[in-house]
């Protein structure tokens, strides 16, 4: 692998995987921020705090990688991200 966008490719495919890997160590559900916190990809530029890992569970939920409950749905009280 030697192109930037096949670095890119690679790099977003391990950060995928830590996310999954920390979701299915916590089946309570974690928040943005948390997975965010425990993965050290904190972020808080023009008003948008951690903005890199929403993006990517987005995309993990598309994918059926991971669930999402909103916080009245479940017993925390924050909306929460799950492994599938």
């Amino acid at each position: 692998m030697d192109t930037p966008k096949e670095r890119a490719s690679l790099g977003l495919d391990i950060i995928k995987d830590s996310i999954s890997d920390l979701l299915a160590q916590h089946p309570e559900g974690l928040t943005n921020v948390e997975i965010a916190t425990m993965l050290g990809l904190e972020s808080n530029r023009g008003g948008h705090r951690n903005f890199l890992t929403w993006t990517i569970l987005g995309q993990m939920m598309a994918e059926g990688r991971v669930r999402f409950d909103k916080a009245n749905n479940n017993t925390r009280g924050r909306d929460r991200y799950f492994a599938t």
